[in-house]
């Protein structure tokens, strides 16, 4: 079974397209997009000899060969021309961002990525790339985690505040971000409280006013 954040992950990921999954990590998500028929393939992409050979293994372990494909590749160097959706998670930003600037992002219909990082730099990034933010949820799997998915498809640049909490997750202002936004206040609030920073406390009356207003 899918932690939750890879849960989150395979249900934003339409049915009937083909995957290719950056550091796939066992090829746990594109196991279970095939054998779910979420998926009718999926690349499985690791970039060094040990988890590649652990994805292989996984793949004939649960006789998948020929519907969740290993490919062993520096980001998406090797995907293949069919592949429609694109997903890099698990990384920290600078090393989703070197995979971004490394491909040809209109080639896909879509991207789900998830940093473990510095989330904010991320959608600054796709901000200043003028790239379509279409959806956003937070999971939580011991920690709060964003999943974004966004497009080539162009847009104006975000807002300072949409790139700091997400312009889909502060419009759609579902029980899990509030909870995200709760524990992040109340971890600032702790923090504040040793450093006493007026950028600390700036963010605290920010994330009150969206939680309340």
């Amino acid at each position: 079974m899918l932690s939750p954040r890879l849960l989150q992950i395979a249900m934003m990921v339409e049915r009937n397209k083909i995957v290719f999954d950056v550091g796939s990590d066992h090829a746990l998500l594109p196991c279970f997009l095939v054998e779910n028929r979420i998926c009718p393939k999926v690349y499985a992409g690791e970039i060094a000899e040990g988890p590649y050979g652990k994805v292989k293994e996984t793949v004939a372990k649960k006789q998948l060969e020929g519907l969740v494909v290993p490919v062993f590749s520096d980001g998406l160097a090797k995907a293949a021309e069919d592949v429609d959706i694109v997903v890099i998670a698990g990384m920290g930003y600078h090393t989703i961002r070197h995979i971004l600037d490394q491909c040809d992002v209109s080639r896909y219909q879509y991207f789900l990525v998830q940093a473990n990082n510095n989330v904010e730099l991320l959608r600054r990034y796709l901000s200043e790339h003028f790239y379509t933010i279409e959806d956003e949820k937070v999971v939580y799997d011991g920690f709060y985690y964003q999943i974004i998915r966004f497009s080539a498809d162009l847009h104006d640049p975000y807002t300072e505040k949409e790139i700091k909490y997400g312009p889909v997750l502060l419009q759609r202002r579902d029980e899990v971000f509030l909870a995200y936004l709760k524990d992040l206040k109340e971890k600032l609030i702790r923090i504040n409280q040793e450093a006493h920073k007026e950028d600390y406390a700036l963010t605290i009356k920010e994330i009150e006013e969206i939680l309340y207003n």
